[in-house]
């Protein structure tokens, strides 16, 4: 009996030994499975042609086109539309490359289609362009740069609900009789922009993307600015609030008067995304830093000297800005 008892305590040791190896490995697997970020999916396609016009290139889609966003919310495009890239500034278009190049081309057209549209608001828009990039491919640090770029230099609006008084007429024997009617429409308000046609404005606008491109390529896309405050992380939810907030300097020519509320910004050269260096030491060095040019050993690198603007530089900052044209190749048709 006791024999019996013995090799019965052994089995359901071993038992017990498998149940726990499989929960564990099961766990570890769950572990591994959401280390993967979902951002999205695209249907099939897009499928279309590039048309010339004026002043740029549109492309037509020939079959409808739509993204399903992390949120389960769905963008559809329908065919037959024509968009341009215009929700991605053209004056950003030499640095951070045209909106139908590589990986952006699919969310581009999503972005731009519901950027015309506004039917949603501006903040879901630019942050489906976002989800969008990611999930097409581009890298983390790449694509954060691109959301702050639209974010803070593409078009802005508000969604509000207001009530509508309509009158509606019927005509009767002796004039017509009318009937005021309230509806509760959406209306798009549009909210106040960067003018990056000044090329005073554009050559700031420029530095202090290359300085934004630049934080997140040397922190692999978890540094997102260098003020005056301290160096900014590059969560999505910063990345709207510095966006904003660089959006209103700009807009309300604040930084005329006190540059210093930009914090770090480069020179204003066309530094194409891909070709963005890492800062020395390859780490992002502190706003008192720069402001004393105590930098890291190696000194400053290929892109820009880095700086604390100050109104006394704004007019031989203006003078660097490169306005030489841009080229890009388009394919005839997409299939």
């Amino acid at each position: 009996m006791q024999r019996d008892v013995s090799v019965k305590s052994s089995n359901g040791e071993g038992f017990f030994k498998r149940v726990v190896l499989a929960a564990a490995f099961l766990s570890c697997s769950v572990i591994e499975i959401n280390a993967t970020e979902f951002f999205g999916s695209f249907s099939s396609g897009p499928s279309g042609q590039f048309i010339d016009a004026d002043p740029r290139p549109v492309f037509e889609l020939s079959n409808n086109f739509r993204f399903d966003d992390p949120n389960g919310l769905r963008w559809d495009v329908p065919a037959g539309e024509k968009v341009d890239g215009a929700s991605i500034p053209q004056a950003l278009w030499s640095i951070i490359g045209g909106p139908f190049e590589g990986p952006y081309l699919k969310a581009s057209i999503i972005h731009d289609y519901f950027c015309a549209r506004q039917t949603r608001t501006a903040h879901d828009t630019h942050r489906n362009f976002y989800y969008g990039m990611r999930a097409n491919g581009v890298p983390e640090w790449k694509a954060k740069a691109m959301y702050w770029a639209v974010a803070t230099y593409g078009p802005d609006w508000t969604l509000e609900t207001k009530v509508v008084n309509q009158l509606q007429c019927t005509a009767g024997p002796t004039g017509s009789l009318c009937t005021s009617v309230p509806n509760v429409v959406t209306a798009t308000v549009p909210k106040p922009g960067v003018d990056l046609e000044n090329p005073a404005t554009l050559a700031v606008a420029v530095g202090k993307f290359n300085a934004i491109a630049r934080n997140l390529r040397t922190s692999d896309g978890a540094t997102l600015d260098i003020l005056p405050s301290g160096t900014v992380a590059a969560s999505i939810e910063s990345i709207e609030t510095n966006a904003a907030t660089t959006r209103e300097i700009f807009a309300t020519s604040a930084y005329r008067l006190d540059p210093n509320s930009l914090g770090v910004v480069l020179d204003p050269k066309r530094i194409e995304l891909d070709a963005v260096d890492v800062w020395p030491g390859n780490k992002v060095p502190s706003f008192s830093d720069v402001q004393g040019q105590a930098l890291p050993q190696g000194g400053d690198v290929s892109g820009g000297k880095p700086m604390v603007l100050q109104p006394s530089d704004l007019k031989t900052f203006e003078k660097k800005l490169d306005l030489s044209p841009t080229q890009f190749n388009l394919p005839t048709r997409l299939n």
